[in-house]
């Protein structure tokens, strides 16, 4: 197991290498830009990158399913399945906001075990799984106690506008309660998270590549990351997210959320 645990770790290393490279190129040039069904948008960098991880996976690993942001899901019922965002934060790469990523996962058997979170940019990488620790920038995380009280947590979330108004309003409860709230920052929260500057992180209308390279590092790392109701995240989760790596303040969030 640790043969395959250290081939999975080296492979999407490797291609973050890469689509660190095209990002940090193509970063402030001239891209194509459309908008999606669904009001978001994506370049052609995002399809670039999707295409290249593909052929790779392929090479490297035929018998692996595939799920992506931007083509979709290809034999997602194997044992071995990656699920990648090619480029998380596609609003701020276009708008030229250095807080996007790369976020890569595999799943065995349905679940997370591997997550990597790469920011080109800024040159910083989460990588980690089960049974395998948590590293950033090649070193091992240190994991943190979280001893600040509830009202002066700092909660991340990407935008008010990715909650429903029904939704909006318990959040912004939350808000109210917690020492300030931070917008914006996308997979980067995450990786703040697991470095102990963030302390919770509720997100809504999510796809499972924009969060389960995320549950293979926050649950090596002994912190949480459910849907609102508290259920375990996988491919066919409802998109609503809360993370946090306290347990109280984990489950009183998700009180405020019912």
């Amino acid at each position: 197991m640790s043969n395959i645990k250290n081939q999975l770790e080296q492979f999407a290393n490797s291609f973050a290498d890469q689509s660190r490279i095209i990002l940090k190129k193509k970063f402030l040039k001239t891209f194509k830009v459309e908008e999606k069904n669904d009001g978001s948008f994506v370049t052609n960098i995002d399809k670039e990158i999707e295409i290249k991880f593909r052929k790779i996976l392929k090479r490297s690993f035929p018998n692996h399913g595939v799920v992506g942001e931007e083509f979709g899901f290809e034999n997602e019922k194997n044992e071995y399945v990656w699920v990648i965002d090619p480029l998380d934060g596609t609003h701020n790469f276009i708008a030229g906001k250095p807080l996007f990523g790369t976020l890569i996962c595999c799943m065995k058997n349905g679940i997370p075990i591997f997550g990597l979170i790469d920011i080109p940019i800024l040159e910083d990488r989460w990588w980690g799984g089960t049974n395998m620790g948590v590293k950033f920038n090649g070193k091992r995380c240190k994991i943190l106690k979280n001893r600040k009280q509830y009202s002066n947590l700092i909660v991340s979330s990407t935008s008010l506008l990715m909650f429903k108004p029904k939704h909006e309003k318990k959040v912004k409860t939350i808000y109210s309660k917690i020492g300030f709230p931070i917008f914006g920052s996308d997979c980067y929260s995450y990786g703040l998270m697991l470095l102990g500057k963030i302390d919770l992180i509720i997100e809504g209308n999510m796809k499972p590549w924009d969060y389960l390279a995320q549950v293979a590092l926050i649950n090596e790392f002994g912190g949480f990351i459910t849907d609102w109701k508290g259920n375990q995240l996988g491919l066919d989760s409802d998109g609503k997210i809360v993370a946090s790596i306290e347990k109280n303040h984990h489950k009183r969030t998700i009180n405020y959320l019912k």
